[in-house]
């Protein structure tokens, strides 16, 4: 560029020169000067339009990084996978609020990244954050378990840190489990079901089979798998009908039915099987095969070919049913015939001076028969009583030999009884009615397996120790009372020793046994805690052993034939019956005993006579099944009257009255019919005293 001359050089030419020339050169100084100005001034301006443009385009610049800060800031906040972004510390610099855990606290600026924020989960993922910041390589954890959920996790290093995206997967992870459980389940369904499960194409070839199918025919597990059907089948009919109905199922595509058929076991035995079937399709519809539950019904026809014999059986135990149902009828008339006889004997027994004479000795057979079919009554009722038993302390070797006795006139004589009884035999906690029972039907059970040769019945009654050593260790050790009934009989054979207690089970011909005995013996052991071995041999007779655990108690039941004193009183007692011969010879007792006696033919009579004069008794004796009103019904409206009179209930039998239900009405006494005079004086002074 031309250099500009300064103002101090042209005033000083403009006086050195003449006027003219000097006024010349000012105006060419002042249009160079003006051209200098102008040409400034238009790169100032140019200059100031290149700014303007470069201000422009900067500002342009910045909004569109704003918008792209903007959108990836949105982006990124929005994205539901949750990311945190770390410096080489692992301190958090930013993240976006996508929270797996709804309601959770966010991380903060400057937390520690799996320490102060989202920290325990079940590895060292800090360890894991710093490894990857170290090398420089990304790591992804596939399944992290945290707070109960599983994560996907991966670590992204870059320069300044590195980006972590946590992604939950539980759902998915859940699905998958379900599914795993799910065909697992159905895995041990399949190879534990009881039936057989089997797979075959359209060809009958076997392509699946569960456990219960191969143990059903002998094989194991997967040998059954690539054989056909065909070649299990039990004869040459049966496969030649099973290709028929294959041919046809896959023609016609019938409804599926249930299919029956013979098959051989892998040792050649013959059992029979129900197919029930359904087929299995291809995506398009085809048939591609068949799924098969398969069920042995072998015993099934077994038992079908036994359900006469079970009929019959049944047919003969409701006969028994029928019976002691006939029997709980007629024994309330039976023992009030009963009781007349006894007591009216025992009246006719103190008539008599000589106490050795032939009188006196068949009276006493009278009472002792008597007594004998008042036992035999009780033991026919067992059946048919409803009420619970009453478990009392007593001596086993008394009601053995008072049931030997019994039974000696009912067994055959081609039958010899010995007994082998210790009178020193400890206290059991038994119910004496169920205990004769046992007895009577182990010894008539024994009697049986002699009918046809006779024999020797052995029953022995002593104690026993059991200890840790002896074959019953299975029982508690301590003192038992053994109870031992031999005979000399035919023998159990071994194969149906296991079930000669089952009810129902029995050996015997028709019309010769209901199958209920030894059933009954082995529910009254178990009642009383004791247990009941057999030991048997064909041909060599068999022994049963009952094992009763011993008590420290009094005894309650004693032997009838020991004498003992017979109480009595003077007290007054209103005596009710609707039987004529009962009251008779129970007033003519009880007025030998020394009391007032009152009596009433029936409750209608005996509620006027308490009515009339309620004081003018200290107890009333009633018996229970009366017609109008029963014993119960009566003692209930005597003792609206007066409620502390004491009353005694008799009864020969009825459903309808129990000794429990007798006490909840406010009876004192429960009294069974017939009774001796002893056992009537002592119930009185019972409840009296």
């Amino acid at each position: 560029m031309k250099q500009t001359p300064s103002k101090t050089d042209i005033h000083e030419s403009y006086s050195e020169s003449d006027p003219l020339k000097s006024s010349r050169q000012h105006y060419d100084s002042e249009n160079h000067l003006r051209y200098l100005v102008q040409e400034r001034t238009a790169e100032l301006v140019e200059a100031n339009r290149q700014l303007k443009k470069e201000i422009q385009e900067r500002k342009e610049a910045e909004n569109a990084l704003r918008k792209n800060e903007e959108k990836y800031r949105v982006l990124f906040e929005n994205n539901p996978v949750e990311t945190v972004i770390v410096d080489l510390d692992a301190r958090v610099t930013g993240f976006n609020p996508a929270k797996i855990d709804s309601g959770a606290r966010l991380p903060e600026i400057g937390d520690v990244m799996y320490q102060d924020y989202a920290g325990k989960h079940d590895i060292n993922m800090l360890c894991e954050l710093k490894e990857c910041i170290r090398t420089g390589r990304p790591k992804e954890f596939p399944a992290l378990v945290y707070k109960g959920r599983y994560l996907h996790i991966r670590i992204s290093p870059f320069p300044a840190g590195a980006i972590i995206t946590s992604i939950d997967i539980t759902y998915s992870k859940r699905v998958e489990e379900a599914l795993r459980d799910s065909e697992k389940r159905y895995r041990r369904l399949v190879q534990t079901i009881p039936h057989g499960i089997q797979e075959i194409d359209t060809h009958g070839i076997i392509t699946f089979t569960n456990s219960a199918h191969s143990t059903m025919l002998g094989y194991n597990d997967g040998e059954l798998t690539g054989k056909s059907i065909l070649d299990l089948l039990a004869s040459e009919s049966e496969r030649h009908k099973m290709k028929h109905v294959l041919k046809k199922i896959v023609s016609q595509a019938p409804e599926p039915f249930p299919y029956f058929n013979t098959m051989f076991t892998k040792d050649g035995q013959p059992i029979h099987i129900q197919t029930d079937w359904n087929y299995k399709l291809d995506p398009s519809g085809n048939i591609t095969g068949f799924i098969s539950i398969i069920t042995d019904i072998t015993e099934r026809l077994r038992a079908e070919e036994e359900k006469k014999a079970l009929e019959t059986q049944l047919r003969h135990s409701q006969k028994m049913e029928a019976i002691g149902t006939l029997a709980g009828g007629i024994a309330h008339d039976f023992n009030n015939i009963l009781g007349s006889i006894l007591l009216n004997t025992e009246l006719a027994l103190d008539g008599i001076e000589d106490r050795d004479s032939d009188l006196k000795y068949s009276l006493d057979q009278i009472i002792k028969g008597s007594q004998r079919a008042k036992h035999l009554v009780e033991q026919i009722l067992t059946f048919s009583r409803e009420a619970e038993v009453e478990r009392v302390p007593l001596k086993i070797s008394s009601i053995a030999k008072e049931t030997l006795k019994m039974l000696r006139s009912v067994l055959p004589t081609t039958i010899m009884i010995k007994q082998d009884i210790s009178d020193q035999t400890g206290t059991v906690l038994a119910d004496a009615t169920q205990i004769q029972q046992l007895i009577i039907n182990l010894c008539q059970n024994a009697a049986q397996a002699m009918s046809t040769k006779g024999g020797e019945l052995r029953v022995d009654v002593a104690n026993k120790q059991i200890d840790a050593s002896a074959p019953e260790s299975d029982l508690p050790t301590g003192n038992y009372v053994s109870i031992v009934i031999a005979d000399a009989g035919c023998g159990i054979p071994g194969e149906i020793k296991d079930r000669i207690f089952d009810p129902f089970f029995t050996t015997k011909r028709p019309g010769e046994g209901t199958g209920l005995g030894l059933s009954v013996v082995h529910g009254i052991i178990v009642n009383h805690e004791g247990s009941i071995t057999v030991k048997s041999e064909v041909g060599e007779g068999s022994v049963f052993e009952v094992l009763l655990p011993v008590i420290d108690g009094s005894v309650i039941f004693q032997s009838s034939e020991n004498p003992v004193s017979v109480p009595s009183g003077r007290e007054r007692i209103l005596f009710v019956d609707d039987e004529e011969v009962v009251v008779d010879a129970s007033k003519r007792i009880l007025k030998g005993l020394g009391y007032s006696v009152t009596t009433a033919m029936g409750s209608n009579d005996a509620l006027d006579m308490f009515k009339n004069n309620p004081n003018g008794f200290d107890m009333v004796i009633t018996d229970m099944t009366m017609p109008n009103m029963t014993g119960a019904e009566l003692a209930e409206e005597l003792l609206k009257i007066r409620p502390e009179i004491p009353i005694i209930l008799c009864t020969g039998y009825s459903y309808l009255i129990t000794p429990e239900k007798a006490r909840a009405l406010g009876i004192k006494k429960f009294l069974m019919k017939p009774f001796s005079r002893k056992e009537m004086a002592e119930a009185i002074r019972t409840v009296l005293d």
